[in-house]
């Protein structure tokens, strides 16, 4: 054999070796198509088939359609209770009287008091005989520092010690009914001042609790007193 012979037989064995190799592959990458297609519920039948429309999803069935769904927005405001007094006919002193009051969700207690200030009672709360001495009054401040608030209010017009106590005992009453508010501090103008209560002036800055405007709750009984008569004629 001579080597023009030689090459022409090496050349075809490699051409069919080049066949062989690329029909391996074929037949491979059918195997692999057919693996998967099984594999994933896909039928390799050649002609289609029709399926039972209860063997399909439901969210495949005909007919089917996705129900909306509605959010409910958060209320954006929450109901919280101020107090007002009143003159009950039954009753001979003036008593705090519980109402309610809309602010936001996330306000803090300073938005709750400011709704006492400079308000007119509603015509419901009027009629009631619901009054509010906090309207001669404005505030400057509020804090709240270790379970006690610190009001600081001006009055719009003069002093009255007998409107300070009403207005303290409004202002105790509703600050006391926030979450985790025990106490109160009033000032007058940023100044510390002697708050008239149920038993006698309280000191310049002291923390006030309800405990101290106990005769402006409606169910508040007085001591009762009884007087021991002596005989006039000297014997016991």
């Amino acid at each position: 054999m001579n080597a023009r012979s030689t090459r022409r037989t090496l050349v075809w064995r490699s051409e069919a070796a080049r066949r062989r190799g690329a029909c391996l592959r074929l037949a491979l990458a059918v195997a692999v198509c057919a693996i998967f297609a099984s594999g994933c519920g896909v039928p390799t039948d050649q002609t289609a088939q029709a399926i039972d429309p209860s063997e399909l999803p439901e969210s495949l069935r005909p007919g089917f359609t996705v129900a909306p769904t509605t959010t409910t927005p958060a209320p954006l405001n929450e109901t919280h209770t101020v107090y007002l007094l009143t003159q009950p006919q039954d009753i001979e002193r003036t008593v705090v009287v519980a109402v309610e009051r809309q602010i936001g969700r996330n306000a803090s207690l300073a938005d709750l008091l400011s709704t006492l200030f400079g308000e007119i009672t509603s015509a419901e709360e009027n009629a009631a005989g619901y009054f509010n001495p906090l309207e001669l009054f404005e505030m400057l401040d509020t804090t709240v520092v270790d379970s006690v608030a610190t009001v600081d209010i001006a009055p719009l017009s003069t002093e009255d010690p007998d409107t300070l106590e009403l207005v303290a005992a409004q202002l105790v009453f509703t600050a006391t009914a926030w979450e985790d508010v025990e106490g109160v501090r009033i000032l007058l103008n940023g100044a510390e001042v002697s708050v008239p209560t149920s038993d006698a002036d309280a000191e310049p800055g002291a923390v006030l609790r309800t405990s101290a405007f106990e005769q402006f709750q409606a169910d508040f009984a007085p001591p009762s007193t009884t007087t021991t008569s002596i005989a006039t004629d000297g014997s016991a």
